[in-house]
């Protein structure tokens, strides 16, 4: 059990690198009202898609809330390699700690969280909200079962040729 916890820990340590750079993001997304920063956003797969794929209105930062098995067993794929999910299981957001966390890598940018089915990371996005998260936070509606279902690509294990 302590492993998993580690090798869990080191992957999501990981997997945040890339944000610490001098990537940017739009603060303000382009068609959502201001109070949007005070609301979990419910979004369909479909718009999901046109978002990470429309590279004009800022970057969006995918966050899977699912469990280390879940994401590598299987994810959603994104348009770009930089866009691809980025692991952030709910049981850690549950940690007052790694909340904070979450609030400082992400401050300021558009995340659309998803899980399963979307109650997960509904679940996240209350959480974070609650907290006065700085950003805008969007729910991909239907989780991954939806994005399946539309036909949209998904990755699996370690992303290589999948």
């Amino acid at each position: 059990m302590k492993t998993s916890a580690v090798a869990v820990t080191g992957m999501l340590l990981i997997a945040m690198l890339p944000l610490s750079g001098g990537a940017t993001s739009s603060s303000t997304p382009v068609n959502e009202p201001d109070a949007a920063a005070n609301e979990v956003i419910n979004i369909s797969v479909e718009e999901t898609w046109a978002m990470l794929q429309n590279e004009s209105d800022g970057r969006e930062l995918v966050v899977d809330v699912r469990t280390f098995a879940e994401w590598f067993n299987e994810r959603i794929d994104t348009p770009h390699s930089y866009d691809s999910p980025i692991l952030y299981p709910l049981h850690f957001i549950e940690i007052p700690l790694f909340r904070q966390l979450f609030h400082l890598a992400f401050q300021g940018k558009e995340v659309i969280l998803y899980c399963r089915s979307a109650n997960r990371s509904y679940i996240a996005g209350t959480m974070l909200v609650d907290e006065d998260f700085q950003g805008t936070l969007y729910n991909m509606a239907g989780g991954i079962v939806a994005w399946k279902a539309a036909g949209l690509p998904v990755v699996r294990g370690l992303g290589f040729g999948a």
